[in-house]
């Protein structure tokens, strides 16, 4: 799945602007975030360098982080996602304190960190 609509909306780009930034039609960028057809490769590098994000981020190919996302069935065949994450200090304690919370009050409360942090966005 094509991840040009999850950039567009978290950088705060309408699809006319997209469409600016592309050279392209609006008509386009909505056909791309709504599966009805795919840009071409050269669209693809484009979007991936307006965003500095990698063409695998864009082909949803891969998380934020670089890690490659595979399919169910890959999944069952063992494949794994080697990890090439490299995070802030801040993250780091973010992540400190998720994991304080989750032992204290549990998934529920962890649920409700990540609920809030996602209504920020």
């Amino acid at each position: 799945m094509l991840q040009i609509k999850e950039l567009r909306i978290r950088y705060k780009f309408t699809q006319s602007k997209m469409a600016e930034l592309l050279n392209t039609t609006t008509s386009n960028v909505s056909g791309w975030e709504c599966g009805k057809w795919e840009p071409d490769i050269e669209t693809i590098i484009d979007i991936a360098k307006i965003f500095k994000v990698t063409t695998d981020y864009v082909l949803g190919l891969e998380d934020r982080y670089g890690n490659p996302i595979f399919t169910e069935e890959e999944k069952a065949a063992g494949l794994k996602a080697k990890r090439k994450i490299s995070i802030t200090p801040i993250e780091d304690d973010m992540l400190e304190i998720f994991r304080q919370v989750g032992k204290k009050h549990g998934k529920s409360a962890q649920q409700a960190i990540i609920t809030v942090a996602e209504k920020m966005l």
